[in-house]
């Protein structure tokens, strides 16, 4: 497994980063601690999760897991979002409705039930989501601790300046960002050089072989501010393992993997797949590890976010890390990809 360093930090993350939202819903608990045993005997030494994964269960579980060497592993954790589940949820269509520019419906959520400090990135509720964190974790630090959202609802200096206490207590070491668009990243960092803080050094963003809009402004941007990427989503809800065909029923019932999927789930998508798959078979690589081996050829992508399975699933995965794009296979993929694909 190969390392890289952290933005412009000396922390040194393996180019897989492990966990997600199945620790919480999908695993059972021998079947988590197969699947990162495993990940941990392929050299992956970074683990990731969100506070609101599982309404906690995927912290708790991970915590679990990683405690007998908590201090060889590298932890990244989300947090922003609301925790827990309220008397009266709201529905997908309600929580939706809410939303206009950015801006919750605060009045509204508190006819359901949901206070309007229950999440956001105020100095409250990141004060309350950090020791929340720390307690399911089992922990008494967090490596790097990175907002969910941008928080169009609370001013960047307070939550920059929240997260320095959180680092200069000891309880943080390192600060990441998740779903911002390069602007606000951009008005993150100018705010913590301004403040003299502690400012991002990751960025989680969405970026696969079939959504390639990253290349013509994250990543140039990332790269110029020595930012690392971490790109979510790599297999395009796992169409690109090859799983799938235009001939399959499409799947029900995987949770976020479902919603994922639906993005992708076109006639386009099966069409470039389809000539993928000539690229992959020559090369000799299954569809899965050729598509993420792209992505990680990709600066300043520093890993992938990973969520497998099983030891199984996670070996191409492993490939795709410890394999890196020849000459020739970088040839054929950019031909490929100039000649037509997804999203460019």
């Amino acid at each position: 497994m190969e390392y890289r360093n952290l933005g412009r930090t000396g922390l040194k993350v393996s180019r897989l980063v492990f966990g997600g939202l199945h620790l919480g819903e999908g695993l059972s608990e021998d079947e988590a601690a197969d699947v990162i045993a495993a990940a941990r005997h392929s050299g992956v030494n970074t683990f990731f999760t969100a506070d609101v994964y599982g309404d906690g269960a995927a912290e708790e579980a991970l915590g679990k897991h990683i405690g007998p060497w908590r201090d060889d592993a590298v932890l990244i954790i989300k947090a922003g979002y609301r925790v827990g589940t309220p008397q009266a949820p709201l529905s997908r269509e309600e929580l939706n409705a809410t939303h206009g520019d950015g801006v919750l419906d605060h009045a509204a959520l508190w006819r359901k039930g949901i206070t309007p400090t229950s999440r956001g990135l105020s100095r409250k509720h990141l004060t309350q989501a950090l020791e929340a964190s720390l307690r399911r974790l089992g922990t008494d630090y967090i490596d790097v601790y990175a907002p969910h959202f941008w928080d169009y609802e609370t001013p960047i200096e307070e939550t920059l300046e929240t997260l320095e206490g959180f680092v200069r207590a000891g309880k943080v070491r390192y600060l990441g960002v998740s779903q911002t668009a390069p602007w606000q990243l951009y008005r993150a960092l100018w705010a913590s050089d301004k403040l003299g803080v502690s400012r991002y050094e990751c960025v989680q963003t969405r970026f696969n072989i079939l959504e390639r809009g990253a290349l013509n402004e994250y990543l140039p941007a990332a790269r110029v501010a020595g930012v690392s990427v971490l790109a979510h989503q790599s297999l395009a809800g796992d169409l690109l393992t090859g799983r799938f065909t235009r001939d399959s029923a499409k799947p029900t019932g995987l949770g976020s993997l479902q919603r994922y999927m639906d993005m992708y789930w076109t006639e386009s998508t099966f069409a470039f797949l389809d000539r993928f798959q000539a690229v992959t078979q020559a090369a000799g690589r299954t569809m899965g590890e050729l598509a993420q081996a792209w992505v990680l050829d990709q600066e300043p992508v520093t890993a992938l976010l990973v969520g497998p399975r099983s030891p199984e699933t996670l070996a191409p995965q492993v490939a795709a890390a410890t394999r890196p794009l020849t000459d020739e296979e970088r040839a054929a993929v950019n031909a490929l990809l100039t000649g037509g694909g997804q999203s460019a």
